[in-house]
């Protein structure tokens, strides 16, 4: 059994560490100070000896209800309950006191007197004479510090109001403030204060029944603290202000506790829930919470509005948001339906029909049942507009490096209709007509809603190569759309279609059959070979698109890619001449000349890179080389997710995971060289992928995006600190210095070309500059107090964006340098985030204004308000 003696003042002081002067609640006494106000009533009771949680039994006293629930446990019979004292007046000062001997000793004295120890020590057992008050006395103030004199606390809880409201000067006078070393002084919490010098105010001292349970300063023993603000507990009564008991019915006092004053009226876990939320100092009056002040200093979430408004946050669904929503704009007013849109270059071997026109006509109005059919029959667009949108889709795939749609075999006029909503759909949303690009996302609707109508009428659909390839093309225009909801339908939609194609064994070099043209074929056998494979081809070319895109869509979206670089193990898409070849006979004289070696896969590739130059002849290099870098762009992703759950661990080694990362650098590396022999040099999109891609190794994308504020303060809070140490490591110039590259190649596309995850590269980029503008000015300012100047800062300018010479291998290895961008009037450094954002907005050739596309319009709008963000937290 521990002794419930008060420890003398010196055990107090001794056991006072230093820390604890961290604390907001502080003992008159002792000094010593604690976090919670519940801990520091119990500790002061350590001095007056108060023990207000009597047993009700034998009228033992207790300085806290745990004790007292297990003192009551041991009165299990009646004849226990005979030991109660006779007496009817209940205790008004201290329930029990300990006799001259066990007081001096600092023991426990037990209620029986003479006590035990007195007893059996024969002992004389003397208690009578012994003063009520034996607290010690609170030690002396240092020099310097505010003269105050502290009241006793056993005083104070002796103090009784009138069942009247008492004059305000009838209370005693507590002006003075407790200081501490946090902050602003704060009132004390049980040691009411009275200047030096001054006249104390009357104090009755007489004591009455309802001493412990009326009052302001205690409640059955505990005392209400002081700081607790009226906003919180409008009808508690200060000790200085007058006391109406009416004003506790209604929000405090329960019903008919007044008229008992035997009701336990102890803090609850509810009040010091209260207490410790105004002792985080978000509630305290005049206290100063410098949390905001040092996210806008530190950069910390400061771009969270400019998130929340772009396309890369996520979607709140609304009751408005529905598939028939966007079915209106199937109608197209007839200024933009003319044949001056429609283009005249003829890229099909024919021209859409009115027939085929009326097919996808009959397909809109079976699905747009409850769409204005009266306003879509009158204004539907053209034969000749959508002609002109299938073959501008046709022109832009013979131009760009995936095509899996075979164009010389494609007749609109025996084709699906399904399909040829899907083909002029993907041209529209190309068109910077804001018209003709809501026309392509509405037709989009349509065959989304008609795919599972399909699938299910006839189950063997589900391996046919037009369903799959319009399928392929709904996903894409939804997930590069800029538009939230589709962005997500069109990732929740991407599962099917990768499981048909894996069920279809597609992924598996089996279904790939070596056709190969014969000297000897005759017309016919040579035209079925060149549709069989043809076919092959087409689904290639599916597979590894697909991959692309849910390589790319998983570092935008931040997710586990679904399809596998291990499990694609059919051969790579052949030569780009053999695919465009226009008849079976081009096709058989030009595969004459090929090799007839065995074509790679693309995990052979991953394998050993140089197979890419050594059948460079027998394979289309550039679909190749892009999926190749997604490959690559996967295993980056699984170690940065590695590096997650190895971080503070105590399983996985940190060595392990920058091994990893410097084996993935080295791969990058041989990549290069490894273009760098090819005949045709990679395309510019290809290279501000590979950059890209590179940057994204040397930085996580996920922390840098929760810093600027992608979710929330609290997240970005979070990671502040990992943000910290990537500026003062050589990945976040390592990072910087390909993000230059990417603005680089970006600048040698075409306008109009930065599209889909081009366009979200350049974007990541703009974010690594401005991560590490903001977190290098934090970072300065935190070292010294205020953010360093070019001016302050040493050695030669190195341009991002420009060749690699020697002064940006001293800048990434050594951080020799100041990192600039080339702007219209000269260097701009990254310091200046402001003109950094708007380098990389010129760079993505958008604006806000509606002839640009969605995606590119948000991204450009997102840079703009984080640059607004960094300028508004500086001034």
């Amino acid at each position: 059994m521990f002794s419930d003696s008060p420890p003398t003042t010196d055990q107090q002081e001794s056991k006072s560490p230093t820390k604890a002067k961290d604390g907001y609640f502080q003992c008159g006494f002792c000094k010593r100070h604690y976090n919670r106000a519940d801990h520091l009533i119990r500790h002061v009771r350590s001095h007056t000896r108060e023990k207000p949680y009597v047993c009700d039994v034998c009228d033992k006293g207790f300085a806290r209800p745990d004790l007292l629930k297990r003192h009551a446990a041991g009165h299990a019979n009646d004849r226990d309950r005979k030991r109660k004292r006779s007496s009817s007046i209940a205790k008004q000062s201290r329930v029990s006191q300990a006799c001259k001997t066990c007081a001096s000793s600092k023991l426990k004295c037990d209620e029986e007197k003479p006590c035990k120890r007195c007893r059996e020590r024969n002992l004389q057992c003397d208690w009578q004479d012994i003063p009520q008050d034996s607290s010690p006395e609170p030690p002396q103030k240092n020099e310097g510090e505010r003269q105050t004199t502290y009241l006793p606390v056993d005083l104070i809880s002796t103090v009784a109001f009138s069942p009247m409201p008492t004059p305000l000067e009838d209370f005693p006078q507590t002006n003075a403030m407790l200081m501490t070393p946090q902050g602003p002084p704060l009132d004390p919490l049980l040691s009411p204060v009275v200047p030096t010098g001054g006249e104390r105010p009357p104090i009755d001292y007489g004591v009455s029944p309802t001493d412990q349970e009326s009052g302001i300063f205690s409640v059955d023993g505990t005392f209400f603290p002081n700081f607790i603000p009226d906003s919180l507990i409008s009808s508690l009564g200060r000790y200085n202000d007058p006391f109406d008991p009416s004003s506790l019915i209604a929000e405090f006092t329960p019903y008919g506790a007044l008229e008992n004053p035997a009701l336990d009226f102890s803090l609850t876990d509810g009040d010091f829930g209260l207490i410790d939320l105004y002792n985080s100092g978000s509630l305290i009056p005049g206290f100063e919470n410098d949390q905001d002040r040092f996210d806008a200093d530190s950069g910390i979430g400061i771009g969270a509005e400019a998130y929340h408004r772009s396309s890369l946050s996520a979607w709140k669904p609304l009751q408005e948001d529905r598939a028939f929503a966007d079915h209106e704009n199937l109608s197209i007013p007839q200024a933009i339906d003319s044949p001056e849109v429609a283009t005249e270059r003829q890229i099909l071997s024919e021209r859409l029909s009115a027939s085929s026109r009326d097919l996808i006509f009959g397909l809109v109005l079976e699905i747009s049942r409850e769409a204005n059919l009266h306003r879509i029959m009158k204004s539907f667009p053209s034969t000749e507009l959508l002609d002109g949108l299938i073959q501008q889709f046709f022109e832009y795939q013979t131009q760009s490096v995936v095509s899996f749609i075979h164009a010389p075999t494609f007749r609109p006029n025996s084709e699906h209709p399904s399909i040829l909503a899907g083909v002029a759909a993907a041209g529209a949303v190309r068109s910077h007509i804001p018209t003709i690009r809501k026309l392509g996302y509405a037709l989009l609707e349509i065959v989304r809603m008609y795919m599972p109508i399909k699938y299910e009428s006839d189950n063997s659909s589900t391996r046919d190569l037009r369903t799959s390839q319009t399928y392929a093309l709904n996903i894409e225009i939804g997930v590069w759309s800029g538009n939230r909801r589709k962005t997500e339908i069109a990732e929740s939609f991407s599962q099917p279609l990768i499981t048909m194609l894996r069920r279809g064994l597609r992924f598996r070099r089996s279904m790939y059959s070596n056709i190969i043209p014969q000297a000897e074929d005759s017309d016919e056998v040579l035209e079925r070979k060149w549709r069989e494979w043809i076919e092959q081809e087409s689904f290639k070319r599916l597979v590894y698109q697909m991959f692309v895109h849910d390589s790319q869509t998983a570092i935008t979206l931040n997710v586990n890619p679904l399809i596998s670089y291990a499990d694609l193990e059919l051969p790579l898409p052949s030569a780009r001449s053999l695919w465009e070849a226009k008849s079976a006979k081009e096709w058989k004289q030009l595969y004459g000349v090929m090799t007839p070696e065995r074509i790679p896969s693309l995990a052979d590739l991953l394998r050993d890179m140089s197979q890419l130059s050594l059948l460079q002849d027998r394979i289309d290099t550039q679909f190749s080389i892009l999926a190749l870098l997604n490959g690559l762009s996967a295993l980056i992703n699984e170690c940065h997710r590695l590096k997650f759950i190895s971080s503070n661990s105590k399983h996985w080694h940190a060595l392990v995971t920058s091994s990893r990362q410097q084996e993935l650098d080295q791969a990058l590396q041989r990549f290069r060289m490894v273009c760098s022999e090819l005949r045709v040099p990679p395309r510019p999109e290809i290279v501000l992928v590979c950059e890209a891609v590179s940057m994204l190794l040397h930085m996580s994308l996920e922390e840098l995006q929760l810093f600027a504020g992608k979710e929330d303060r609290q997240e970005a809070r979070r990671v502040y600190n990992s943000a910290l140490e990537w500026i003062s490591s050589t990945d976040s110039r390592r990072a910087i210095w390909h993000a230059g590259q990417t603005i680089r190649a970006a600048r040698q596309m075409a306008p109009g070309s930065l599209t889909g995850f081009l366009a979200i590269g350049v974007f990541y980029a703009s974010l690594a500059f401005w991560s590490y503008g903001v977190v290098s000015r934090a970072k300065n300012t935190r070292l010294t107090g205020s953010p360093a100047s070019q001016a302050s800062i040493q050695g030669p300018i190195v341009f991002l964006d420009g060749e690699e010479v020697a002064e940006v291998s001293k800048f990434v290895t050594l951080g020799c340098g100041r990192p600039a961008l080339e702007g219209p009037n000269g260097p701009v450094f990254l310091s200046d985030t402001g003109l950094t954002m708007q380098v990389a907005q010129r760079a993505l050739h958008a604006d806000t204004s509606d002839s640009t596309p969605p995606l590119s319009q948000s991204l450009s709008q997102l840079m703009t308000d984080l640059a607004h963000c960094v300028r508004s937290s500086s001034s």
